[in-house]
């Protein structure tokens, strides 16, 4: 079995505050994107075991993959218990397209085929939480707002036809200390999802309010992300902006010619044209 798992980017990401655990409360919108990993399950061996074409990634029970694994076949107290992940990458780690936790998902919607199970099940949906916070939306896919710590789905309207143009250098930061970078800046930000989810409810143009409240933050640690933002817009972009928590940035085309133009001035160390799903 195996199947296609999609990178994601951020068109909005405010922090809207925290909850009595202290983890972060967002208000972001996520959207699927063409750029993709393979992950491939087949029952049998050993427990579960996995392999991968990135040998820089861990293959134990590090690996979002081998949890999700086995968090299904624990927590549903599954029988069938050994299986092979393999894993494909081409979703860049650090990054903020959400490669770990598209992975991770990509594994428990294999195993629930396997097994007769709809991913949609409250179960799975719990279990895939567990594994990470990001992991329910790509079990869900498309264009969604996050709320609370990215567990709060709703669908929202397929996106218009831009094309992405993705950059990233290999500067980054870990997201606990991009968020504790936040934390020490000296005046929150304006909300600006509320304003990007009128424009697409009214069919207009959502590009004035693409954002990201952590850029700033990684910035301080991760400059190349102001200089791929300033790049991506002189080239051409409608916007620009980080993903996540980085280092990322993709910038908004219309056109795809005019994104691969901009692919050819961009000094990055991976730059790829993408599409919303």
């Amino acid at each position: 079995m195996q199947m296609e798992a999609y990178a994601k980017i951020n068109l909005t990401l405010d922090v809207t505050g925290r909850d009595e655990r202290g983890y972060h409360l967002l208000s972001s919108v996520f959207a699927e994107i063409s750029l993709s990993d393979t992950v491939t399950l087949t029952p049998g061996g050993m427990g579960i075991s996995m392999s991968c074409s990135d040998p820089n990634l861990p293959t134990d029970g590090r690996n979002l993959c081998v949890k999700a694994a086995n968090a299904l076949l624990d927590g549903l107290s599954l029988p069938q218990r050994d299986f092979h992940i393999d894993l494909v990458k081409r979703i860049p780690s650090c990054a903020g397209l959400g490669g770990g936790s598209s992975d991770a998902a990509a594994v428990l919607q294999l195993l629930c085929r396997h097994f007769g199970i709809s991913p949609q099940d409250d179960r799975v949906q719990s279990i895939a939480l567990s594994v990470g916070a990001d992991v329910p939306f790509f079990l869900r896919g498309g264009v969604c707002l996050a709320e609370g710590v990215g567990e709060r789905l709703t669908r929202l309207p397929p996106m218009e036809n831009y094309v992405i143009l993705l950059a990233k250098t290999k500067e980054w930061a870990s997201t606990p200390e991009i968020y504790r970078l936040y934390d020490a800046l000296p005046a929150p930000q304006s909300l600006e999802t509320p304003r990007f989810l009128a424009a697409l409810q009214e069919k207009r143009d959502i590009t004035p309010y693409v954002s990201n409240h952590l850029t700033a933050a990684a910035a301080t640690v991760c400059p190349s992300v102001l200089r791929l933002k300033k790049q991506l817009r002189s080239a051409g972009a409608l916007a620009a902006e980080m993903s996540g928590s980085g280092s990322a940035v993709y910038g908004l085309f219309r056109e795809e010619e005019a994104a691969r133009n901009a692919m050819k001035i961009i000094d990055a160390d991976f730059c790829e044209i993408c599409r919303f799903v």
